[in-house]
């Protein structure tokens, strides 16, 4: 087991919100000067690469490089504007939040548990946001991640797959996990704590391998999730906080929330209501 494997999570998280942040913060606004505009630019721009390149090269020596030759393009993209506020602009929209339609299709197509190693899709980014977003979903779909994650508990369901919690101790999370029901139709599940506020999931056999991502906010739990394969695309419409899907869409995504009191069974329902393999619809 990788003790650091922890840490390195909990960074990622932790730094994830704090370049988005970062992202919002240093927008162009039309009643900023451009040397304004420019120095919180590039100040930010140091910060959010120092941190890319940090975990990306924790991960994966290819995404490592490709972060490294993304950063060069950027800067010098970025330093040719100088103090025009409308270049600025452009700049921010190119390469900063701007997020390609066909490179979220690869990730939702590339990012999926049992391909861990596929890193394909992060040669199409072309912004902060599309990198971000890519290690969001390399890490968070990627099993062996979550196999290196210290074991805390396990117990086999009926199906004689493994329940693991993993990660740091939390009262609550490890409740939550000893109320998984041992009869869910579901194969390897993995549970992982990241903190007292967040833990991940991914659930083996549920829309081929199911990921979820748990944040706790006071009395109240948002769920998001990622469904790789579209077993039965009529349930995966009938799921909450479905986002807009179809047919030929690569995946599902969706998230909503809950009151702190029925997360368990409120996630739970969820899942069980994920197509498996048992419900494609032959045609």
């Amino acid at each position: 087991m990788n003790e650091e494997m922890i840490i390195k999570l909990q960074h990622f998280f932790g730094v994830d919100m704090k370049i988005k942040k970062e992202m919002y913060d240093m927008a162009p606004l039309d009643n900023l000067e451009g040397k304004v505009i420019s120095d919180k630019i590039n100040d930010s721009l140091f910060y959010i690469f120092s941190e890319l390149k940090c975990i990306s090269y924790d991960l994966n020596l290819n995404v490592y490089k490709k972060v490294c030759s993304l950063e060069d393009i950027i800067k010098e993209q970025f330093y040719s504007c100088g103090y025009d506020t409308f270049k600025l602009k452009k700049f921010y929209q190119k390469y900063i939040s701007n997020m390609e339609e066909k490179f979220v299709d690869c990730v939702m197509d590339t990012c999926v548990g049992y391909s861990s190693e596929n890193v394909s899709a992060i040669y199409l980014a072309n912004s902060i946001n599309e990198i971000l977003h890519f290690l969001h979903s390399y890490i968070i779909n990627n099993e062996k991640i979550f196999e290196a994650v210290p074991l805390i508990e396990q117990k086999m369901n009926d199906n004689q797959y493994p329940i693991r919690l993993r990660g740091n101790k939390n009262s609550y999370f490890e409740q939550l996990f000893k109320l998984f029901p041992l009869e869910l139709d579901c194969g390897w599940t993995d549970m992982v704590i990241i903190n007292d506020k967040k833990m991940i999931m991914m659930v083996r056999d549920r829309g081929h391998a199911l990921t979820i991502e748990i944040t706790l906010n006071n009395d109240s739990a948002r769920i998001e999730y990622f469904i790789p394969k579209l077993c039965n695309i009529n349930m995966i419409k009938m799921l909450p906080g479905i986002n807009p899907v179809n047919e030929n869409s690569y995946g599902a995504t969706g998230a909503f929330e809950t009151d702190l009191n029925n997360l368990p069974s409120s996630l739970i329902s969820f899942i069980s209501k994920v197509p498996t393999d048992l419900d494609i619809i032959l045609r």
